[in-house]
């Protein structure tokens, strides 16, 4: 089975049980890179679990 390597809004509200206007927010912030295809907001799950353990900027991407 293949594995996600991308997050979208709804998978960020799961993770971190926020809704969804703050989910969006999030993506929008500039915290970290997102990726957007049409009005689909995609950051990579890697990038995301970096920022999110409050590692930004050790790796670059």
């Amino acid at each position: 089975m293949n594995e996600k390597i991308t997050l979208d809004v709804k998978d960020i509200m799961k993770l971190t049980g926020i809704g969804r206007d703050s989910a969006y927010d999030l993506m929008k912030s500039g915290e970290f890179a997102v990726k957007t295809i049409g009005k689909k907001y995609l950051v990579h799950k890697e990038v995301f679990e970096i920022w999110l353990k409050g590692e930004k900027g050790k790796k670059r991407w």
